[in-house]
């Protein structure tokens, strides 16, 4: 736990505010505010270019990453020169398959080779992700990316009508609550971007009557979270034999399976627009409103989408998304395979856009987990302990009780115990005190008979998991 966590947490609620509303105001001035105005502007009329506007934009964007990657980047310069290219071999998208595919344990390991400075700059963001096998990376932003991001972002929700100035609350996975509060309020206001942060940690079946309330109280119109933590609201609207009515709901980071939307739809009355990105800031993906696939942001990062051997796949047919970063020359991500599958749909969407469109991203199915005193833990919120150690290769975590659950790590062999001690004490924070956790390291964890990777198995009926047995999942790329 970092400092400024620490400082949050022990602080009283009107000091969190304050630090809260500081961070939203970091934010606004870095990447936000004014820049993100201007960039979302500049999405709405690229949105409607042609097929070969695109192309064109998407070519001088990859020529000007590719320079500055073979320039600063001791990892892309090895690569190339291997492989007997310069940057003038690679003048745009149709080029890129000249360059291997860039993978998670390249990544891992040569973090510090992919910079193009010897040191982050301090105008530079970091971030982490966990990936679909629960083994974190760290990378590595430039102001630039940043902004292109939130204006993403931005776009997604005034396609989903949310206009500038409208308030929204937010499911996701940040401890803006500290787990030992045991009374509301289980918010709090970043009046800066006009959210309300809404602890994804405090929600059972004695709390969830006061979240409904605060909505209400505040008469928001739009909701953004993962997919399982609003599953939770809208499975508990739905046995009290209530609805919430909304303008639009928003889902993100985990695969939304359709037992969820209609819930979600059914509870609060509004379109779902569900929208994917990564934190490797390669490829966003959202609903338009026609809800026909996740339009590909073409303007944000090339996607390709391979088979398993590396080699490209026609639309239509599954594979794995690879991406390119448009923007990024922090960390260029020339190339990056994920371990998540998708396929550009052959039908160009009705409403007109010329981007491609993908089929639902299948990444992982996981369970909701429920502690002794009854709060309901969606399973994104748990990665957050996970993503500072990228010594853990996989990991998956078995709820075994409601008092007791085995975390199983496949991890380097330089992995200490004072890191282990200290994910123990960050899922600790989020699940409680009466929790027992075990970790026990393993050699490998592998997928379910399905071929779908678990990485959270509840074995305590809670109400609130989508019945997977009803998922036979995406066919896996051939």
């Amino acid at each position: 736990m970092s400092r400024g966590e620490t400082l949050y947490r022990n602080a009283p609620i009107w000091a969190q505010r304050l630090l809260l509303n500081g961070y939203g105001l970091r934010r606004e001035l870095h990447s936000l505010g004014r820049p993100c105005r201007a960039a979302v502007a500049r999405l709405r009329q690229r949105e409607r270019w042609g097929v070969d506007e695109t192309r064109d934009y998407q070519d001088r964007r990859v020529r000007d990453v590719v320079q500055v990657a073979y320039a600063r980047s001791r990892y892309y310069r090895e690569i190339m020169d291997a492989a007997g290219l310069g940057p003038e071999d690679i003048r745009g998208v149709t080029d890129l398959p000249k360059l291997p595919l860039l993978t998670r344990s390249i990544v891992r390991e040569r973090q510090s080779d992919l910079l193009t400075a010897r040191r982050p700059r301090p105008s530079w963001r970091h971030g982490h992700t966990s990936g679909t096998t629960g083994s974190p990376l760290s990378v590595w932003y430039d102001r630039r990316t940043c902004v292109e991001n939130n204006a993403q972002d931005r776009r997604q929700k005034i396609w989903g009508g949310m206009e500038d100035g409208e308030w929204i609350g937010v499911f996701l996975g940040r401890v803006i609550v500290p787990p030992q509060q045991h009374s509301p309020p289980y918010w709090r206001a970043n009046v800066v971007q006009r959210e309300v942060w809404f602890s994804s940690f405090h929600m059972s079946e004695q709390t969830l009557d006061a979240y409904l309330a605060e909505i209400r109280r505040r008469r928001l119109r739009f909701l953004e979270g993962y997919p399982s933590t609003l599953f939770i609201l809208a499975t508990f609207l739905r046995r009290t034999a209530q609805t919430l009515p909304m303008r639009a709901v928003f889902t993100s980071s985990e695969t939304l399976h359709p037992v969820q939307r209609d819930a979600i739809e059914t509870a609060f009355r509004c379109p779902l627009f569900d929208f994917y990105g990564l934190a490797e800031r390669t490829i966003f993906a959202g609903e338009c409103e026609a809800h026909a696939g996740r339009h590909v942001a073409e303007d944000f990062g090339y996607t390709e989408v391979v088979d398993d051997q590396g080699r490209s796949v026609p639309a239509g047919t599954w594979g794995y998304l690879v991406g390119t970063s448009l923007h990024n020359v922090a960390m260029p991500m020339l190339r990056y395979r994920t371990n998540d599958v998708s396929r550009v749909l052959e039908a160009p969407c009705s409403c007109g856009r010329a981007s491609r469109v993908l089929d639902p991203v299948t990444t992982k199915a996981e369970d909701v987990i429920v502690t002794p005193d009854g709060r309901l833990i969606s399973p994104s919120v748990l990665t957050h302990p996970f993503k500072p150690f990228d010594k853990i290769i996989k990991s998956q975590v078995i709820q075994e009780a409601p008092d007791r659950v085995l975390v199983k790590l496949v991890a380097a062999s330089d992995f200490t115990q004072v890191q282990q001690d200290a994910l123990v004490a960050g899922l600790q924070a989020r699940l409680g005190g009466d929790v027992l956790i075990e970790v026990i390291q393993v050699d490998d964890i592998p997928p379910e008979r399905s071929g779908k990777y678990r990485w959270v198995i509840s074995q305590v009926d809670t109400g609130y998991s989508p019945p997977w047995e009803r998922f036979a999942g995406a066919p896996p790329p051939s």
